[in-house]
This record gives structure tokens, C-alpha cells and sequence, in this order.
């Protein structure tokens, strides 16, 4: 039985409360309720080309999702020419109150993106359909084996509690960038940085960049930029030491011994001076004057970039704790509204539209035409398929087997399942605070502070 919370919480700002009142229903309750957990539909797969209907798809408005998403109905259009699809847009600093105002209006897209984080907002608000149903009939019908055809990482995403809610299009995986040339000229052995790599070893690698800035007086320079702040990182850093923060019933339980651990891990960085104690840091991995990066982005995000162009390459999260380690994993992908399920045709369309994103056709023209370079969720596009278009431009020349590598280590931001997944944001937030913040500033209080935030964001109401 999982913990009890109050329903209405700090989660949900004033904007998303005034938002609430339009459809008369309490931010922060599940509108669907276990009708949305439990809802039972029917899907026809074997819809005639000649089908005709509308569908809309809700995604950030940037060129990147335009990108992708145009890829994406061009494809879908060669199977079904008569379905008109339309774009909607909204901007990720307020994609709470979009979908939350659209949903209430009844005008909220047919399908959503989504992604690691925004997508508990979707659960706990009942505004995602659950989709085992859709998987499961996509396989009876012969669309897919689903443990055969999707790697172990797609497999582990878009769920919440045992139910899928969203459909990765990608996997998004932590992986460490390195700019050669600094290493090089810091004299570190570039042979040692290797999938399967240690912590140990990316820390004896960044006390030599460490000296060598020293050397050429560049104090504010600093080897590693680590993104602790990011739960990716943060929350992976916590699970290689031992700790854990929630248990399966919601109650917080990291100790205040593993705790001093992460403590002390990320004061070993400080006290070195391999990361930043506050704003002192001029370096940076994109400016081309910091040594590493932590980050899930594709190797052509900085390799069309004139400052870095041919001068780093990739290895996989370094492993902290040997094969007790964890890395971090995250996704971005898309959702049905769960008011489709009282829609059978366009429901029908949406899961046309939902499978081709999965089918091998699919992932190539996401990664083809969409330009989406990071591992694809089949397994017959993996590394080993030198046609698989979201590595065969970079993989004679850089490590795209950092991506794919070690996913018994991978790991999502799972603490959130012992919880109700309207606490998400909060208890994200106040996890990065510890890792990425107390620890480094304030060690002496970091523990406390964060137990105090939690409980504090289990038990505060609006």
C-alpha cells in the first residue's frame, strides 16, 4: 500500500490552479481517477490506406521538434495520404498550464510530446492514456515481438508504476564527452578513456587538466562540467554509493550515513577543483576550454559546431562504484489523450500514427530526414547495423557504442514510482538541490536540508 498524500501540493503553481477552474475540476487530481489506470479500449490496426481523418500532435515549438515531427507525418503520409496532420505548439517553461488549460477546454491535441520528467505531470493528472492496451494489440496484430524487436532501454521507459503512458522515440542515454586536444596537451593517455571506464580514472584524468590550467593561469578554468544539478547525473551518483531516497511505499529513507557519502564525493570534486564551488567557472565543454561533459545530447549537436568540430569524441557515464554502478537514462516521445479512448476512429488513427513511430520505416525517417542522431529503440538499428541512420554518419569516427553501452547500469528517475506522481517535480527539484547544490556549498547541512524539503513537499497543500 503506498503512502497516503494530500492531493493538492506545491507542484502545481497559481497559474495551473487558476487553469483548474475552467473544467471545475482541483488541480493535482486525477480527473480520470482508476477509470484511466483501468481503461479498456479496442484498437484497429488494419486501417485501408484510403483512410481519411484529422489528427493533431501537441510539440515544443522549436525547429528540432518541427524537424523530427515533419519527418515523422511525411512518412505517415505515404501510408495514409488522406489524413491530414496538424502541428500544435506550446513552450516547454509552461507546458503544465498548456496542457492543463487545453485539456480542460477539450481541445488539447490527440497525441503529446512528452518527455522523463513532464510526463508524471501527464499521469498524475489522468491526461495520459495508459498504453499496455495499445502494445498489446499492436503485437497481436503483427506489428512488433515487443521483447524481441525493442532494446532493454525502451522497455524501462515511459512508465509509471508498472504502466506505460508514453512511447520513447529515442533512448536517451548520459554519456561523457571529452575534448582531445586539451587532453592532449594536459599529457593525458586518451587510451584510457574506454567504455567501461572508472570514476577513478576520469578523476585522475582531470587532476592533470586540473594542473594544466594551473600552469597556463587559467584558475577559473575547470576540468569537468558534471550537470549534478541534473537528476540524470545526480540521481545515479546517490544509487552508485548505496543510497536510495524513497522506498516503494513513498517514505523518504536515505540515511544520513550514505548521504555524507554523496557528500563527500562531491566535495573530493570541490577541494580538487575539478568542479566549481559557485560562479567562478569561465570554462565550459562547448566553448572548447572544459575537458569533460556529462550530457545525453548527439554527437552532432557539437560537431556542427566550429569551435569543437573533430576535436572530442564520446565514452560511455564512467562506472563509480564497479558493477554496483548506475547510470543515468531518460527519454523523449509521445503520448495519447486519454479522451481518446472514448473515440474510437481517432483513436485508431492516433495508434496508425503511434506505430509507425516505432516500425523500423519509422525510427530510420526520425533519425533520416527528422535528423534525430541519438540510439534508436529497435534492436535492428543498434551499432551493429552499419544502415541505422542515427549513427552511420559519425560511427567511423567517433565512439557511438558510448550510447548503447552497459544497459544493465541504466537507470530512469524510478524513485518517483514509490510516490504519487503529482510530487515529481518537487522531489526531482530537491534532489538536484542536494547533489548539485547543498552538497557543494553546503555540506554541513546538506543531509537535513534535503530530508526537510522532501517531507515538506509531501506535506504541504495549496
Amino acid at each position: 500500500m503506498k503512502k497516503f498524500f494530500k492531493l493538492l501540493t506545491v507542484v502545481l503553481s497559481a497559474a495551473l490552479i487558476g487553469a483548474a477552474a475552467v473544467g471545475c475540476t482541483p488541480a493535482g487530481v486525477n480527473p480520470g481517477g482508476d477509470e484511466i489506470v483501468k481503461a479498456e479500449y479496442e484498437i484497429d490496426f488494419d486501417l485501408p490506406a484510403s483512410t481519411s481523418g484529422d489528427l493533431t500532435v501537441i510539440i515544443p515549438d522549436n525547429d528540432t521538434e518541427r524537424k523530427i515531427m515533419n519527418a515523422l507525418i511525411a512518412g505517415f503520409n505515404e501510408m495514409y495520404p488522406n489524413v491530414k496532420v496538424t502541428m500544435n505548439f506550446l513552450a516547454i517553461d509552461s507546458y503544465n498550464s498548456t496542457i492543463m488549460r487545453q485539456y480542460q477546454a477539450d481541445v488539447l491535441a490527440d497525441i503529446m510530446w512528452t518527455n522523463s520528467s513532464n510526463y508524471y505531470f501527464l499521469v498524475s493528472n489522468g491526461f495520459a492514456l495508459n498504453m499496455d492496451l495499445f502494445i498489446d494489440q499492436a503485437e497481436d496484430a503483427g506489428l512488433f515481438v515487443y521483447e524481441e524487436d525493442f532494446n532493454e532501454e525502451f522497455q524501462g521507459m515511459g512508465e509509471f508504476d508498472g504502466i506505460r503512458y508514453a512511447i520513447p522515440r529515442s533512448i536517451d542515454s548520459v554519456i561523457c564527452f571529452y575534448n582531445k586536444d586539451i587532453l592532449n596537451d594536459a599529457g593525458v593517455d586518451l587510451s584510457v578513456i574506454q567504455n567501461g571506464w572508472s570514476w577513478d580514472t576520469l578523476m585522475e584524468c582531470c587532476e592533470k587538466v586540473r594542473a594544466y590550467y594551473d600552469k597556463n593561469g587559467d584558475t577559473t578554468y575547470f576540468p569537468l562540467d558534471s550537470n549534478i544539478t541534473w537528476e540524470s547525473v545526480a540521481y545515479p551518483i546517490i544509487k552508485s554509493l548505496g543510497g536510495e531516497v524513497l522506498n516503494e511505499n513513498g517514505e523518504f529513507v536515505l540515511t544520513e550515513e550514505k548521504a555524507q557519502e554523496v557528500i563527500d564525493f562531491v566535495q573530493y570534486m570541490v577541494e580538487k577543483r575539478y568542479i566549481p564551488s559557485g560562479s567562478e567557472q569561465t570554462s565550459s565543454f562547448e566553448s572548447a576550454t572544459g575537458a569533460f561533459l556529462f550530457q545525453s545530447t548527439s554527437i552532432d549537436n557539437y560537431q556542427t559546431r566550429a569551435t569543437l568540430r573533430n576535436k572530442f569524441d564520446v565514452v560511455s557515464f564512467p562506472l563509480i562504484n564497479g558493477e554496483d554502478s548506475y547510470s543515468g537514462m531518460g527519454f523523449a516521445g509521445y503520448a495519447f489523450n486519454s479522451k481518446l479512448k472514448d473515440d474510437a476512429d481517432q483513436l485508431n488513427i492516433a495508434a496508425a500514427f503511434m506505430a509507425y513511430l516505432m516500425s523500423f520505416e519509422g525510427q530510420q525517417r526520425v533519425a533520416g530526414e527528422g535528423g534525430l542522431t541519438l540510439p534508436s529503440i529497435r534492436t535492428d538499428l543498434g551499432t551493429d547495423n552499419p544502415d541505422a541512420n542515427w549513427h552511420k554518419t559519425y560511427s567511423s569516427q567517433f565512439n557511438v557504442e558510448a550510447y548503447t553501452y552497459g544497459s544493465q547500469y541504466k537507470i530512469g528517475i524510478d524513485f518517483i514510482n514509490g510516490a504519487d506522481p503529482i510530487f515529481a517535480t518537487d522531489l526531482i527539484n530537491a534532489l538536484n538541490t542536494f547533489v548539485g547544490s547543498s552538497a557543494v556549498r553546503r555540506p554541513d547541512d546538506a543531509y537535513q536540508t534535503f530530508k526537510d524539503e522532501v517531507e515538506y513537499v509531501f506535506n504541504s497543500q495549496v
